[in-house]
């Protein structure tokens, strides 16, 4: 096996790591919704399994890099999304929640 070979076996094997990890992290971002760090690495490990250089692309696991991409950042869509719809209501949530912890 040439060098040449070789090198792109072990990047080809990075970005199937990468693209596993995406898509790995993009559904633990549902398991917590303010975990907002997990949806950021999947986006990320999402783009360096799908970038194009340095050389081979990605073949074989290219959905699960592109399912990981997504599931990263339905997260940063949602969350927004819900935070201002429900604006009115998290006045209210935080002065129950500080007579719970005794006003203070």
């Amino acid at each position: 096996m040439s060098e040449i070979e070789t090198n792109e076996s072990l990047v080809l094997g990075q970005k199937y790591a990468f693209a596993t990890a995406s898509l790995i992290l993009g559904i633990c971002c549902f398991v917590n919704l303010l975990g907002l760090e997990k949806a950021i690495l999947a986006i990320v490990f999402a783009w360096l399994a799908l970038r194009t250089k340095p050389e081979p692309v990605l073949k074989e696991h290219r959905m699960w890099a592109k399912a990981g991409l997504v599931l990263g950042i339905l997260p940063l869509i949602i969350l927004p999304i819900l935070i201002i719809s429900n604006f009115d209501r998290l006045r209210e949530i935080i002065d129950v929640l500080s007579k719970l912890n005794g006003g203070r």
